[in-house]
């Protein structure tokens, strides 16, 4: 038996747009591996060590877990959503030294949040 498969043009526009949706959740999707290694390996560290591991973080890794966390607790802090806004708008820009401060302590409380521990159980 066989099989003939038949192909058809698409306006270039069209492809376009499917291939850039198509980059946008594969990307998506590593984001979501990256950032969820990183929360379950602060998970599996005792509250000292997290707390440090959290403190210790650059502001660009930061940032992003504070995105995946934020985003997997379903709070709605509007705190945090304005330090992701602003960093989204101009990702270059250096947090202050009390919004860095503030970032930590959030994602450290989120991170021990038993809503976000019961989503990443589910991962």
């Amino acid at each position: 038996m066989t099989h003939e498969t038949k192909t058809m043009e698409v306006p270039v526009a069209i492809a376009d747009r499917v291939q850039t949706l198509i980059d946008a959740y594969e990307a998506k999707e590593k984001f979501n591996a990256e950032r969820t290694e990183v929360v379950n390996n602060l998970l599996s560290m005792d509250n000292l060590s997290c707390e440090m591991a959290v403190y210790s973080l650059p502001q660009g890794e930061l940032l992003d877990t504070l995105r995946f966390v934020y985003e997997l607790s379903g709070t709605n802090n509007r705190f945090i959503k304005n330090i992701l806004t602003q960093s989204r708008e101009n990702p270059k820009k250096v947090l202050s030294d009390s919004q860095r401060s503030s970032a930590k302590s959030l994602l450290f409380n989120l991170i021990n949040d038993p809503s976000v521990i019961s989503a990443m159980k589910e991962m």
